[in-house]
């Protein structure tokens, strides 16, 4: 996997310790608004059961990680959809913007990190560190072409 552009929030650039890669279709709960989930959006297991979600705000350890939308959701305010999510369970590797290019420095990377939304666009926050779930492996600060890359720990989607 090459990113070559942005999708969305996130691109997929590769996998961790070589494993393949799986694009599959879950369900999405009607939402009351429709299309909550966007191309590129990181993806969660939604708390109703046997369905997923656009992860929010801080979404940290304490969430069930599925993977990355490589399609829009096709929920209505009533009727359940479905979403195309790239996952590997051993773990994918996105590229994302960070929140603060400023806190791009060697310190952070290989920290544990969380989530920022802001607005439905979700980045990465190098700067949270409590309950952090996805590792920082790299970045590049230059002005004009800022991007973080992270480890998303892609779980298979059950409940607990």
């Amino acid at each position: 996997m090459t990113a070559t552009q942005f999708t969305g929030d996130f691109t997929a650039i590769g996998t961790l310790n070589g494993t393949e890669a799986t694009t599959r279709t879950f369900r999405v709960d009607a939402s009351g608004s429709g299309l909550t989930i966007s191309k590129g959006d990181l993806v969660i297991l939604d708390t109703t059961a046997g369905y997923v979600k656009k992860a929010g705000d801080a979404a940290a350890s304490t969430s069930r990680w599925v993977g990355l939308a490589v399609s829009d959701s096709d929920e209505t305010g009533t009727v359940d959809g479905t979403v195309e999510v790239l996952f590997s369970t051993g773990g994918l590797i996105v590229r994302g913007k960070p929140t603060t290019v400023g806190n791009l420095a060697a310190a952070i990377e290989l920290t544990l990190v969380t989530l920022d939304v802001t607005a439905g666009v979700q980045t990465i926050d190098e700067n949270d560190t409590s309950n952090g779930v996805m590792t920082i492996l790299g970045y590049d600060a230059t002005s004009g072409s800022e991007y973080i890359d992270v480890v998303v720990p892609c779980h298979l989607a059950y409940q607990s």
